[in-house]
């Protein structure tokens, strides 16, 4: 498999992002009413973060959100082009991530994911996360079915 490139996002970016993100998080369509983001959605993003983002040659395979703040940086919405999934980009791309976070003065990682997830839950935990405790999900009208989130985190050293 050839090797996955890393580079920082652009907000010309944003709609392959959301094309992305929401190709990815069709397991989700059970628990939550509509499309996990759009392209607004992460625009809005960037002013507070960024995306990184995994190539493969030159077709967009991954992307993830990072929100660093000292001492703790906050990740989400690892997205694998769902064709590529369980071939390790998750984790390498993880990996590029928690070193932007290591780079940005960040000790400690945080992220979250809905509880019925049971294969996210497995997947962070053998990258070394833990769980950190729970936290509702903030807007109960699109929820399908009860969840919640689990948190978890990590210390970067």
């Amino acid at each position: 498999m050839p090797k996955l490139t890393v580079r920082a996002a652009k907000v010309d970016d944003a709609e392959a992002i959301a094309r992305l993100v929401n190709q990815a998080f069709l397991a989700e369509r059970l628990f939550i009413k509509g499309e996990r983001t759009d392209t607004a959605g992460i625009r809005g993003l960037f002013a507070k973060g960024d995306f990184l983002l995994g190539f493969l040659d030159s077709a967009l395979a991954a992307c993830i959100y990072v929100e660093p703040h000292k001492p703790r940086a906050y990740l989400g919405l690892l997205s694998v082009d769902p064709a590529r999934q369980h071939t390790g980009l998750g984790s390498e791309l993880m990996a590029a991530a928690e070193e932007h976070c290591r780079a940005a003065g960040c000790a400690f990682v945080d992220l979250r994911f809905i509880n019925h997830r049971n294969e996210l839950l497995r997947f962070y935990t053998r990258l070394g996360y833990h769980e950190s405790g729970t936290a509702p999900f903030p807007d109960t009208a699109l929820m399908k079915m009860p969840f919640h989130f689990i948190q978890m985190s990590k210390a970067l050293a």
